[in-house]
């Protein structure tokens, strides 16, 4: 088997399929759910590119990470999540972090409301708030450079339809959310060159359905 082909199954392949999923309009606990498992599994399996590339060099995995950690922000800030999904506390604190999902809705001067995608975030101890697919993004790019790996793949943070709705609704779905008893929810609305930013809407009409968006 290939590195490319290893790379692509183990990494961008759950990258891809995460990212499809998240443009999905499901109900998810912000702490637990399908997507935190998942997240933390693609961190993992972009940490162990240490693992990797300390094999084909015959060096520790140590001397790859520190000089990882140099390099690559995104790459380190995944060997922290996977660390801490693990470990759950890291003995060094500047490396704490845990990750949530929260539903992203664009307001429209009517005060509608269009669902982006559920964002998974992971709020860390010294680097901050960070969007986990943009950042795990980052590291599979710097990987597949440091690997030297031809790879026929590029990713792009996916968004749901363009529709604006009086209400901002989510479908809940056991399949994926085993439990659920609090929903986390970001506001945005564009500014004048187009960009979404962080919005306090006045009028907020939220529901969570029972029906599926696919059923």
């Amino acid at each position: 088997m290939s590195a490319e082909i290893k790379f692509l199954n183990d990494v961008a392949k759950p990258w891809d399929e995460l990212n499809s999923f998240l443009a999905e309009r499901y109900a998810l606990q912000p702490d637990i759910s399908d997507v935190t498992v998942r997240a933390s599994s693609i961190a993992t399996a972009i940490k162990h590119q240490v693992d990797v590339l300390a094999f084909d060099r015959k060096c520790r995995p140590k001397k790859i990470q520190s000089e990882v950690n140099g390099e690559s922000e995104a790459a380190r800030l995944m060997s922290d999540v996977s660390d801490a999904a693990k470990h759950v506390f890291l003995d060094d604190h500047r490396r704490q972090n845990n990750i949530f999902v929260a539903a992203m809705f664009e307001v429209n001067a009517e005060g509608d409301f269009r669902f982006i995608r559920n964002g998974v975030f992971v709020e860390h101890a010294s680097l901050g708030c960070q969007d986990f697919m943009a950042a795990s993004l980052s590291a599979i790019d710097y990987w597949s450079k440091k690997r030297g790996l031809n790879i026929a793949w590029s990713g792009s943070v996916r968004e749901a339809s363009n529709k604006f709705f009086p209400t901002a609704f989510l479908y809940f779905d056991p399949r994926f959310c085993i439990h659920m008893s609090t929903a986390r929810i970001m506001f945005y609305r564009r500014d004048d060159a187009g960009n979404i930013m962080l919005f306090d809407p006045e009028v907020v009409r939220f529901e969570v359905r029972k029906t599926s968006p696919r059923g």
